[in-house]
């Protein structure tokens, strides 16, 4: 677990509220996550975790803030927050089955320059150059997931766990400075999901962020300096794995019902 800096936190949700019709899904909810930081984003099913996270994203409407960095994301703006270098898994997996494994990576490259046609043209050698050296980054990004021998197949071969695994190579082939990931783990066997712990541990130690939204509690305790508990909506509890467990509030609404 990497240690954490004192700064300006990378994100800062401020005052988050929801509503859809007469249902408030998410209830004046603030949380931060600094650099180099793990946090989980835990609570009973329709507690608001994935309305939270799709918020940031900028696909709900909400009031509140969300800053990166000290800087206003404009709300319900989706891509927005990706300019700042905060990137988003899902639920299921989000892979193209028609592209191989390498070409799914590829699609995530943050590198835009030199394609423009007048590059193709006149600087057609650095872009060739600079190419090989994007798709060594992607081959790279797939050999840190264990998919390296996939690369050139298709996407549409692989098991459910190692389509997980390429979405998350995916994402480091963005190299975000913060990683949302809503339910990581979920559908993935003991193996799978000790082998992205060990995964996501080296992501954290080369200093980038995560914010986690996961049932599996062993999962969270490998992985998360902090916790941030919800319950329909509301934040009830937030601190170290042991101070949110112990938590009389957290123990009613969420243990009980996961243990």
């Amino acid at each position: 677990m990497s240690a954490v800096r004192e700064e300006t936190p990378l994100l800062r949700c401020d005052g988050i509220t929801v509503r859809f019709g007469g249902v408030t899904a998410v209830d004046d909810v603030s949380l931060e996550v600094r650099p180099g930081e793990v946090v989980g984003l835990v609570g009973p099913n329709g507690s608001g975790k994935s309305t939270l996270l799709n918020v940031v994203s900028g696909l709900v409407g909400a009031a509140g803030s969300v800053r990166v960095d000290g800087a206003e994301v404009p709300l319900s703006k989706p891509g927005r927050i990706t300019r700042h270098g905060v990137f988003r898994t899902y639920q299921t997996p989000q892979v193209d089955p028609g592209l191989t494994c390498l070409e799914n990576v590829m699609v995530a490259s943050r590198d835009r320059g030199r394609r423009t046609t007048a590059s193709a043209w006149l600087r057609r050698r650095s872009m060739w150059a600079r190419d090989r050296e994007r798709w060594g980054e992607g081959a790279e990004a797939l050999r840190r997931v264990g998919l390296l021998d996939r690369a050139h197949q298709p996407a549409a071969g692989l098991a459910y766990g190692e389509r997980r695994h390429l979405e998350i190579a995916r994402a480091l082939m963005a190299r975000p400075r913060l990683l949302l990931m809503d339910e990581p783990a979920a559908g993935l066997s003991s193996v799978e999901t000790e082998r992205l712990v060990e995964l996501l541990e080296q992501v954290a130690e080369l200093g980038g962020s995560l914010l986690l939204v996961e049932h599996k509690i062993a999962f969270l305790e490998r992985l998360c300096g902090r916790i941030v508990v919800l319950q329909t909506g509301r934040r009830i509890a937030a601190g170290t794995p042991a101070e949110v467990w112990s938590h009389p509030e957290v123990i009613s609404a969420y243990l009980g019902e996961a243990r």
